[in-house]
């Protein structure tokens, strides 16, 4: 993370992109995008480069136009998507830093893309993952880093896909995947897919020899026979 103090600037403010000015100085006080933050000390407030929405002063943390006094200003900092001080690991929404509950600061690891883990419990954009992952052994797939993989199970948006056989598992497509045995629309099974003759062609559809599937659906009103692509294509218009 770097910080850039707003008083060393040329005319104190810092203009970002579209002409928006984020952040400056005027009337002995700091303004975030045309509001006043009356508490925030001029002398000493910095910006962070890597996320404008961030700044701090020498006492405190600032996220907009909000004061975030219960995180500690000296050891905050930023984990890939995650940010963390002595006490607390947080994520940040549109408008807010919230503190995630139960998680270790000191084991904690940004594992890629929005996972998250310490050694107890994993996280996915802020949110606590159900299935009881192997928190320590969790990986993303480099191929797509929606997905992730404990070695027994895998995830995909944060979600199990259930029934699958990690150790067979593989990516097919953007967002098809398979074992061998099962087939995924993201986390959902295709239900009743033969892999054997499943294929993919286009977009969420897909097709074995018996039926078509558009996401993870079967549409009983479609044969897979002459099915193809141009077909998908118009009815995904």
């Amino acid at each position: 993370m770097t910080w850039k103090k707003l008083a060393a600037l040329p005319e104190h403010k810092f203009v970002g992109a579209y002409g928006i000015q984020y952040w400056a100085i005027r009337e002995g006080k700091v303004w975030h995008q045309g509001r006043k933050l009356a508490a925030a000390d001029p002398q000493t407030f910095e910006f962070c480069e890597e996320q404008y929405f961030l700044g701090r002063d020498a006492s405190c943390i600032y996220h907009a136009w909000s004061r975030l006094p219960k995180i500690d200003r000296d050891s905050f900092r930023r984990v890939g998507l995650y940010w963390l001080d002595r006490q607390h690991v947080y994520f940040e929404y549109e408008t807010s830093f919230k503190a995630l509950r139960d998680v270790d600061p000191g084991s904690f690891r940004h594992v890629g893309g929005s996972y998250g883990a310490d050694d107890h419990s994993a996280w996915y954009y802020g949110r606590k993952m159900s299935g009881n992952p192997r928190c320590m052994a969790l990986r993303v797939i480099a191929e797509n880093d929606l997905y992730a993989c404990d070695g027994e199970a895998v995830y995909y948006d944060g979600k199990p896909l259930k029934g699958v056989l990690a150790a067979q598992w593989r990516i097919l497509t953007e967002e098809f995947s398979g074992d061998g045995k099962n087939l995924y629309f993201a986390e959902r099974k295709l239900a009743r897919a033969d892999f054997p003759t499943w294929r993919h062609v286009h977009g969420a559809w897909s097709k074995d020899q018996h039926r078509v599937f558009h996401m993870n659906l079967v549409i009983k009103d479609l044969a897979p026979e002459g099915f193809d692509e141009t077909q998908a294509r118009q009815l995904s218009r």
